[in-house]
């Protein structure tokens, strides 16, 4: 079903939180170091992704840690994106939704007109950022064209002229189940 090791989605990875597997963020994949330390944390350098808990035989801590690390990356990587897309659609008279950050199975994001909410998946933070604002820019056109008419493509393409192969890159090296 999947090429290699790099094409299973990352939430079908058995991940046990050890000194050596190979995590991604923003499209990279960096070593995993577990350290023990009082304060715990998470930081990039090089390649490595230093991952600092109290409890290193605790798999749990690890996993809150660095969870608690990518969902802060992806608040700041995200409110940029939509930032960014909500500037390109201007011409569509788009305004800032609020934006929720979810782990979702089997979508990149989603948005809901009626409630001026757009849901962006947590996973997003592990794909380059290219990929980030397609979907970002993506969602904020749903606010003017709800479903996938071929307005909506043509928009997409005015404004994103590389938007499908962002998304066949998702599709190709990032995809969900």
């Amino acid at each position: 079903m999947f090429d290699n090791l790099d094409t299973v989605p990352e939430l079908l990875k058995n991940f046990q939180f050890q000194t050596g597997e190979k995590h991604k963020f923003l499209g990279d994949n960096y070593r995993l170091m577990v350290e023990e330390s009082y304060d715990t944390g998470v930081i990039i350098d090089n390649y490595n992704m230093v991952l600092s808990v109290q409890d290193m035989n605790s798999a749990k801590q690890k996993e809150f840690v660095l969870d608690m690390w990518y969902r802060e990356q992806a608040r700041d990587v995200f409110v940029d994106a939509m930032s960014t897309a909500i500037v390109k659609a201007a011409p569509y008279q788009v305004s800032f939704p609020e934006l929720k950050i979810y782990r979702l199975e089997d979508r990149w994001g989603s948005c809901s007109p009626k409630s001026k909410r757009v849901i962006l998946n947590l996973e997003l933070i592990k794909t380059p950022k290219e990929c980030i604002e397609y979907i970002a820019l993506h969602e904020m056109l749903h606010f003017r064209f709800p479903n996938h008419s071929l307005s909506f493509y043509g928009a997409l393409g005015t404004l994103m002229s590389d938007w499908k192969e962002r998304e066949d890159m998702l599709n190709r090296k990032y995809r969900l189940l």
